[in-house]
């Protein structure tokens, strides 16, 4: 049977810290490949000729989240002094309190978003560093 997650239960930590205010993330895993086509000149068909062939290259991942501007948040302070400091921070994604994604990266862009009839919000994008753990699932 299918098992669906509450939005509601998601966060985001930064080390141990919550980070406040965050109500949004997205993770992107990507899988390069690496050509390995050669001259087929025995080939049987124009298709097994020209067809390109790949093979599995490297894997990363990226990692979004934003959610609403807290100045006064210790978790989202954290965010922010990565981004300038350049250091690598460890991440936490959870779905709930016992599922979650866990990886090192680096912080690559801080977006404050200000509108004169809204509530000011901001996000962050992070470049993965190494292996993006799943816990609590397989």
């Amino acid at each position: 049977m299918a098992q669906f997650f509450k939005g509601f239960d998601g966060y985001c930590l930064v080390g141990d810290t919550v980070i406040g205010g965050i109500n949004h993330w997205t993770i992107t895993i990507t899988a390069e490949t690496q050509e390995v086509s050669a001259f087929n000149p025995t080939a049987a068909t124009t298709w097994e000729k020209r067809a390109r062939k790949y093979i599995p290259g490297a894997i990363g991942w990226t990692a979004t989240f934003d959610g609403f501007f807290d100045a006064t948040d210790e978790g989202q302070q954290a965010i922010k002094d990565a981004v300038v400091e350049g250091t690598e921070v460890s991440l936490y994604f959870h779905l709930d309190g016992d599922r979650y994604y866990a990886g090192k990266g680096l912080l690559t862009s801080e977006n404050p978003d200000v509108t004169w009839d809204g509530v000011a919000t901001i996000s962050w994008d992070v470049q993965g560093t190494g292996p993006l753990v799943k816990y609590g699932w397989t």
